[in-house]
């Protein structure tokens, strides 16, 4: 019971833990390569049954740059177990940094993918959500 009991503990700290670099291009899945915005932390914890995620996003320009994004949640087999969401904007201004705080929407989502873009600082110029109808490219 004991050992069960550390296990239990093991898995709760390692879910809270900060993703690595490694880590965040693992559920990170970027629409065109970002010049000046990056995501420099991501956080992962379970509450009250539900997957929330935190990240925290830097803009290393002296202007303020737009950030457009959403989140895929998966089952532990990798199938999505929620519709698609629509994007979300965020203004990040010049040489701050932004937290961004997404929940699951439902228990079944154990795993997540975060698609962001920013057309304005994109290597790609790929067009905002916006102009094409809100989905992606």
């Amino acid at each position: 019971m004991k050992l069960i009991r550390l296990a239990l503990i093991a898995a709760s700290a390692a879910l809270s833990m900060s993703a690595s670099a490694a880590g965040i291009a693992d559920k990170l899945e970027q629409l065109g390569e970002m010049t000046y915005l990056k995501v420099s932390e991501m956080r992962v914890a379970k509450r009250d049954g539900l997957l929330a995620v935190q990240v925290e996003v830097s803009n290393t320009d002296a202007s303020n740059q737009q950030l457009y994004y959403r989140f895929k949640w998966l089952d532990e087999s990798g199938f999505s177990v929620w519709g698609e969401e629509a994007w979300k904007p965020v203004l990040i201004y010049g040489k701050q940094k932004k937290m961004i705080n997404e929940v699951a929407p439902t228990p079944r989502a154990s795993d997540f993918r975060m698609e962001v873009q920013s057309p304005n600082n994109s290597t790609n110029n790929i067009s905002s959500p916006s102009s094409n109808g809100g989905g992606s490219n």
